[in-house]
């Protein structure tokens, strides 16, 4: 079974309250809806924290708090959107650019590069759509004339 996410600060200091007074999981998990295996997890969690009921009960938020996860960064930053947004619009020539061509002028601005597919994400975010580029036609003899 997949994880379900996590727990709110709430009912997690609450089972380890009761924890600590002596109630048994099975009591515990019908009022705080954790499961067992979460409940010892939790009172694990809090002793490796500094949580010790023999010496002090209060139970602090640190005690329970999920750790800070650690991700890939974003290469799409607000300055590499506003990079990107501003190529587009300087002239008729650079709306004309592929995505590809315009992920090689903004990359030094992103660590590691972009891509262009990131640089079509940040486009339609921002509401662009692609058009083909249309010329009129020149003048002709006849129409010169008239």
């Amino acid at each position: 079974m997949a994880p379900k996410g996590p727990h709110n600060n709430g009912p997690c200091v609450q089972a380890l309250t009761l924890l600590s007074k002596g109630f048994k999981p099975d009591e515990i998990k019908a009022d705080t809806g954790l499961s067992k295996s979460t409940i010892y997890d939790l009172q694990k969690k809090a002793l490796s924290r500094g949580y010790d009921p023999s010496k002090d009960r209060k139970i602090l938020i640190a005690y329970v708090e999920d750790a800070p996860k650690v991700g890939r960064p974003k290469k799409c930053t607000l300055e590499v959107e506003e990079a990107v947004i501003k190529t587009i619009s300087k002239n008729s020539t650079t709306r004309e650019l592929s995505t590809q061509k315009i992920a090689d002028m903004v990359s030094p601005l992103a660590k590691g590069g972009i891509s262009a597919r990131s640089i079509h994400r940040i486009l339609r975010r921002q509401g662009y759509k692609p058009v083909k580029p249309t010329q009129k036609p020149g003048l002709t003899k006849e129409n010169k004339l008239a």
